[in-house]
């Protein structure tokens, strides 16, 4: 019974409805009342059916025989009230005041659970713009060596935004895939280019006076025999320089007596002077140019991938020679050495097992590295980016005086029109749409991810590029003047130049290379090289 506090409506409404059910209740036990004189709980059987249905009592074969009074009639149906809509009003705020508790925990809860699967929702769809997504945040323009780089400061491992879903290697050390024979064979191949390199280099040095090397003569065939040995450490591997004293080498102790004599010269020091030829200019300004290192881009200048000659890259091998050896009449001597499939960490790797050996110094290093991180592992921005970061690095550790320059990832493509970004009204970032960006299987391989790439490159091209401006000895080259386009409604790759959605051909190459030039010209003239 409601409390006599409520409001004078509230109790008129419920008095309403009360009377309803009382109504109700009074009309069935009068039908079992009924029903009990005739023995029996109801009446279907026993009373005849109304001949019309405009009469509501009983009525007999005989009619004329009876005088009948149908205020004596029994229904045949139990009469149902007319419910209204404000019957129904009343009902419901007839159980709001009697559960009111209830009705409050149902309704907190309702919201709760509502508010709950629309923030999942939300937070599903939510419209992220990805060149934002992509951003690196962290500034890594104050690193000043390898010991600077950390872990710590990465966001997430993977480029899809998690930790998990990705084949990432540490960025910051270096991984070998020496498991893999042809990878083997071509970093081997590769350290035969750059001993062959030195060589050449202290045999252009007519009277031999400069001598590194022990037992060399210039001249002489590049001895690798260490390296077919196949051990992993080339110091105490076959045909090491140093004998550790047979296997014992663990418990060898240099500055033991007989161990170590300070008045004999192994002949792998540096030299006092460096020697000059007759007109007194300096060897090094008739050596090496330039070293190129990277992944399978920079295999194509070799012909090969992973160590197998390929058709498509015969023509751009030539192409190479002939910009980058003077002999051929190029402008500048240059090597390529190059793995297919490398990231950053691999790389790494390669430049500290022999690839970039002790007296090979050209007066620049050109670094191209990165794609695969992001492409075939599925590194986030920031983990690529420390990945080319830790390989700068480590070059400028061995040869703080040469110059570095790091080319920007290239564009990889993702639709068979080669369309990068849209271009909005105000000449905004807008990345692909799906069906823009997925190409058909057997247009992309398998181990690539069918994401947009776009995004990601740029964010970690303008970081490259601020570190580069940041650091003495250290240069950006931005290839999208080579590769990119903007047109009215956006930026395209010019598919032209490339042979498949990653690599570029033959017309490609010989754009890249004349920029390149011209970079080294202005490079090495502002160096004093030139």
């Amino acid at each position: 019974i409601p409390p006599t506090s409520y409001t004078a409506q509230s109790q008129s409404i419920l008095h309403i409805t009360l009377s309803a059910f009382q109504r109700k209740f009074q009309t069935d036990r009068m039908m079992d009342q009924v029903g009990k004189e005739y023995g029996d709980d109801t009446l279907d059987g026993l009373v005849p059916p109304s001949q019309s249905s405009s009469h509501s009592s009983l009525e007999l074969q005989d009619q004329d025989d009876y005088d009948y009074d149908s205020s004596y009639a029994t229904p045949s149906t139990p009469i149902k009230p007319k419910k209204s809509l404000l019957f129904y009003l009343a009902t419901i705020q007839a159980f709001i005041i009697i559960y009111q508790t209830e009705v409050i925990l149902g309704t907190v809860l309702a919201i709760c659970i509502g508010t709950a699967i629309s923030t999942s929702y939300h937070g599903r769809h939510k419209k992220v713009n990805p060149f934002e997504a992509a951003h690196i945040s962290h500034d890594y323009t104050t690193i000043t060596s390898k010991y600077d780089l950390t872990l710590g400061s990465i966001d997430h491992w993977c480029l899809r935004g998690d930790d998990n879903n990705c084949r990432c290697e540490d960025p910051l050390v270096p991984m070998s895939k020496r498991s893999s024979g042809k990878w083997d064979a071509q970093h081997r191949e590769n350290i035969k280019v750059a001993q062959a390199a030195l060589m050449k280099l202290l045999a252009s040095n007519a009277d031999g006076a400069w001598n590194n090397y022990e037992g060399y003569t210039p001249g002489q065939d590049l001895d690798d025999m260490w390296i077919e040995g196949g051990e992993d450490d080339w110091v105490d591997g076959e045909g090491s320089r140093f004998d550790f004293g047979g296997d014992d080498y663990e418990n060898f102790d240099p500055w033991a007596d007989g161990n170590w004599d300070d008045g004999d010269d192994d002949g792998f020091g540096v030299p006092v002077e460096m020697p000059t030829d007759g007109e007194g200019r300096k060897l090094e300004d008739e050596g090496l140019d330039v070293v190129f290192i990277g992944d399978s881009i920079t295999e194509q200048r070799q012909g090969t991938s992973l160590g197998k000659p390929v058709e498509d890259f015969t023509g751009i091998k030539e192409v190479f020679r002939k910009s980058y050896s003077k002999e051929k009449g190029g402008d500048f001597n240059g090597i390529a050495m190059g793995v297919a499939g490398d990231t950053a960490p691999n790389l790494l790797w390669r430049l500290m097992n022999g690839e970039m050996p002790y007296g090979l110094t050209p007066k620049v290093w050109w670094v191209g590295v990165g794609v695969n991180d992001l492409t075939m592992k599925g590194c986030s921005e920031e983990v690529a980016l420390l990945g080319i970061l830790r390989v700068v690095e480590e070059i400028q550790l061995s040869h703080p005086d040469d110059i570095i320059v790091i080319n920007s990832l290239l564009p990889v493509k993702r639709n068979v029109n080669g369309l990068l970004e849209h271009l909005g009204k105000h000449h905004e970032d807008v990345a692909l749409k799906k069906k823009e960006k997925n190409l058909l299987d057997e247009e992309m391989s398998q181990k690539r991810g069918h994401i947009d790439f776009w995004p990601s490159i740029v964010s970690i091209n303008e970081q490259l590029s601020d570190f580069a401006s940041a650091h003495k000895g250290v240069k950006f080259f931005n290839a999208d003047s080579v590769f990119v386009e903007e047109r009215q409604d956006g930026k395209y790759m010019k598919l032209d130049l490339f042979i498949d959605p990653v690599h570029p051909n033959v017309a490609g190459h010989k754009k890249w290379n004349n920029a390149i030039k011209k970079r080294l010209h202005e490079i090495l003239k502002d160096e004093g090289g030139e």
